[in-house]
């Protein structure tokens, strides 16, 4: 069994959805030596399933789990090659299957180094870190109010600003948890409300932070022509300059309500990132929140779901490799 990965020091993206974590994706595949596919969720995903693959030292478990994670990444463009991801692996482990499908696919592009991006791997630091302990993260973080009301728009996520609170400070939560552990030489907190405010300034530091010379196609990311299939908003966004005037949004698209309810639940870590908070002791009554988690908030994620057909499209073809892998159906 070898133990060699080919790209030791990966650069990760954390930070909630909404929170300009596609941006800064966008930006680093800018750079002439990192390619950052779009999201991939392969931790997420694969972690819960590994132990159906089996030992991945043997040739066809890996080529089985490789092929399922291309059936997966159906959204990336271009699609991952699988001879050359198995041909690319050369730790035989889930990490280094992940390496070597992520590097294959940066070396179709030219690029020596990879970026992953996915808000929902912060939840699987620890296993990410155990398999790439000289990586490189950047936490990018953004007014909790702002993304809330992004995400409130997207096709995925909660629907109700308690709940969408709930989900910020639960990042927030677990990226504390994942400092303390790692230490500060390892990781980058940087405010989407700083790219905005100078994106060259911005864009340097993380350069100098993950040791690599700072390249100004970085700031033309907007002319990047490589797919990425996010809804139509946030594409828009990604294909034109940064907006600069895209903070404190919340002040006139959310209601006084909202915001006492936002701040009612993650006002703490708003104040932690230096956000201003309106309501300084905001509070919820318990009959308030039963009535949203039971009874508003089912019935708006019901709604969306109904319309979100590109996500029962994704959840279909995760349910298929599952059932598969359940019933013992291997291909490759």
């Amino acid at each position: 069994m070898t133990s060699s990965l080919n790209c030791n020091n990966p650069v990760f993206i954390f930070g909630c959805a909404r929170s300009g974590t596609s941006l800064l994706s966008r930006i680093l595949n800018s750079h002439p030596n990192i390619a950052v596919p779009y999201e991939s969720h392969l931790y997420n995903v694969f972690m819960p399933w590994l132990k159906y693959y089996g030992d991945l030292s043997e040739d066809k478990n890996r080529r089985q789990l490789i092929c399922d994670m291309h059936d997966i990444l159906h959204d990336w463009s271009p699609r991952v090659d699988k001879d050359a991801a198995f041909n690319a692996t050369k730790q035989y482990d889930i990490h280094g299957v992940i390496d070597g499908v992520i590097s294959s696919y940066s070396t179709a592009q030219g690029k020596k180094r990879w970026g992953e991006k996915s808000p929902w791997h912060v939840f699987y630091w620890k296993e990410i870190l155990e398999g790439f302990p000289n990586a490189k993260f950047i936490h990018i973080v953004r007014d909790g109010r702002d993304s809330s009301a992004s995400w409130m728009q997207a096709r995925f996520g909660p629907k109700h600003y308690y709940m969408l609170a709930k989900r910020w400070k639960e990042y927030l939560e677990t990226v504390a948890e994942f400092k303390q552990a790692i230490g500060k030489d390892n990781v980058l907190d940087i405010r989407y409300e700083d790219i905005l405010a100078d994106q060259e300034a911005a864009t340097r530091k993380i350069c100098g932070f993950i040791g690599e010379e700072y390249s100004i196609e970085m700031l033309d990311f907007h002319k990047n022509k490589t797919p990425y299939p996010t809804d139509n908003r946030n594409l828009e966004n990604l294909t034109k300059p940064l907006m600069t005037d895209n903070a404190q949004k919340w002040r006139k698209n959310l209601s006084d309500r909202d915001i006492y309810i936002f701040e009612s639940v993650a006002g703490k870590q708003l104040k932690e990132y230096g956000y201003e908070v309106i309501n300084q002791s905001a509070k919820l009554s318990v009959l308030n929140i039963f009535i949203i988690r039971y009874l508003i908030h089912p019935l708006l994620r019901i709604r969306s779901m109904s319309k979100n057909i590109k996500g029962q499209i994704d959840g279909s073809k995760k349910l298929f490799v599952y059932l598969r892998l359940r019933l013992g159906l291997w291909r490759f």
